[in-house]
């Protein structure tokens, strides 16, 4: 399974931690509180973060006025129902694994959480603006207006001598990450797209590359692996492949036999000679036969040249002299019979 699939997977799944964690913290700092008192807001209930702690913050607010915490709000109902909705379609837009669904998800999450802020936002202000009339004390601010005691939306505030604090809890946390994993996934799948061609370019580089056949010499411009010098005659050149699929190419015979020579621990699975008789044309160089004449001088002055028709080159050898030799002769002529290990059969 892909890494981006797997970060949408894991990002969604994070939506859990709401069931189980709060979502959102009230504390209240205060002279007299010795220990900071405050609740925490789950998606489903109000919770005190120490024991009696909503019930201290109704005995405060009753004598300013404010309504009490309730046990339970309307929001409650249908929260859990969200989360565990969002993190379904979350998963599931994970397997489909279509990044464009990433952001779709990441998109209603952020339409969810501002709506979800906008509604604690109306809740504190209800909390802090509406008070009862019958308050045991009324304070006013500097205009003479009744003071509100609303509790700040993120961050700290002072209300006369509290320090109100609200901030996010190990929930929303949870969930600020599983949206960071969607946007990472996404990003994350972008990059697996592109290199998705690249990969099967690659793929298809190597696969040429550690191709067993013989691969086209480009005369005047290929460099002979042994000697280095630009292969330019058509009629002499040759090349190798190795079992690992490297490719070899040699401007005369001589090259690649006295290159074999030098080799350790390589192996090499085809070998193939010009064949003098259709220069450019390569032939397998264990079956043809080889002449060695100064009649036919060769580049790098062995003089040995290749023949896939043996007739064609017995008719040679009668009109240019010299001697004549098959794949075996050859290899003992490079004294390679006891590097036989060499060439593969």
């Amino acid at each position: 399974m892909k890494t981006s699939k797997w970060m949408m997977l894991i990002g969604a799944s994070l939506l859990a931690g709401l069931f189980i964690w709060p979502l959102w913290n009230i504390t209240l700092e205060a002279p007299q509180y010795p220990d900071p008192i405050g609740m925490d807001i789950h998606i489903n209930r109000f919770e005190d973060m120490n024991p009696n702690d909503i019930q201290n913050i109704n005995i405060m607010n009753h004598y300013v006025g404010m309504k009490d915490i309730p046990e339970s709000i309307p929001e409650f109902r249908f929260f859990p129902i969200v989360a565990g909705s969002m993190m379904v379609l979350g998963m599931v837009f994970g397997l489909i694994g279509n990044r464009k669904l990433y952001l779709v998800w990441l998109g209603l999450m952020v339409i969810l959480g501002v709506l979800a802020f906008y509604d604690f936002y109306l809740w504190e202000y209800d909390y802090g603006h509406n008070l009862k009339e019958n308050a045991a004390i009324k304070f006013t601010d500097k205009d003479g207006q009744p003071m509100a005691y609303q509790p700040p939306l993120i961050g700290a505030k002072d209300i006369l001598n509290f320090k109100a604090i609200s901030m996010p809890r190990f929930g929303a946390y949870l969930m600020f990450g599983g949206m960071l994993l969607s946007l990472l996934a996404f990003f994350k799948s972008q990059k697996e797209e592109l290199l998705k061609p690249l990969t099967v370019s690659l793929m298809l580089f190597m696969l040429l590359s550690c191709s067993s056949d013989k691969q086209p010499i480009h005369y005047g411009q290929d460099a002979c692996a042994f000697c280095k010098m630009t292969i330019v005659d058509r009629s002499h050149a040759a090349q190798l492949v190795t079992d690992t699929g490297k490719n070899y190419k040699y401007d005369a015979v001589e090259c690649m036999m006295n290159d074999l020579k030098s080799w350790e621990g390589r192996r090499v699975r085809n070998l193939w000679v010009s064949d003098y008789g259709n220069p450019g044309q390569m032939t397998d160089a264990k079956s043809a036969g080889y002449l060695i004449s100064k009649g036919i001088p060769s580049p790098m002055g062995m003089n040995i040249t290749a023949f896939q028709s043996l007739p064609y080159r017995d008719k040679m050898q009668s009109e240019k002299s010299g001697r004549v030799l098959d794949w075996t002769h050859l290899q003992e002529e490079f004294e390679l019979n006891h590097n036989s290990h060499l060439v593969t059969q």
